[in-house]
């Protein structure tokens, strides 16, 4: 007898449907958000920038950790290679600075949540600390005259406050 290959574990808090699709051997065709923030289906970068504000805006995460657009009533898996959100751009200047996000949102940045990762990205929280999102070369180069490093790492050196930025794991 052949060995075979065991199917890969179905997320259980999909959609019933598409559960049942992925059950009866039904492949998907991949839809991809890749570390830069740019669309792709089948490797492809989507074009049609309406259809990457839709997807953009209809980013969410099942509670089994599977990454999906929520378009209306349905449910796509999709295949995110580092976060799902990313900051568009940001205000530093105020004493509650704010984030402007890929999917359209803005939001008060909590400075607590900054992480800093090698290759100069950085991270925060955010839709209250359920996502991270990642800062896009523009919003990150836009604040790098508030960089400092010292011995122990990078710190924030905002008008109102200094913040150590810890790494990101």
């Amino acid at each position: 007898m052949a060995d075979q290959k065991p199917s890969p574990e179905i997320d259980p808090t999909l959609p019933e449907m598409v559960q049942d699709f992925l059950r009866a051997g039904g492949t998907l065709e991949e839809i991809r958000l890749d570390a830069g923030g740019t669309w792709l289906h089948e490797g492809l970068r989507f074009e049609n920038e309406r259809v990457v504000e839709l997807f953009s805006r209809s980013v969410d995460r099942t509670e089994g950790g599977t990454w999906v657009l929520n378009v209306g009533r349905f449910t796509y898996p999709i295949t995110v290679d580092d976060v799902g959100f990313f900051v568009e751009r940001a205000t530093w200047e105020e004493k509650e600075p704010r984030v402007w996000l890929s999917d359209g949102t803005q939001e008060t940045l909590n400075l607590d949540s900054l992480r800093y990762a090698e290759g100069g990205r950085l991270y925060c929280t955010i839709k209250d600390g359920r996502f991270k999102a990642r800062f896009k070369r523009g919003a990150y180069h836009a604040i790098a005259s508030y960089l400092d490093q010292d011995d122990r790492g990078f710190l924030l050196r905002l008008p109102f406050e200094t913040v150590r930025l810890l790494s990101a794991p």
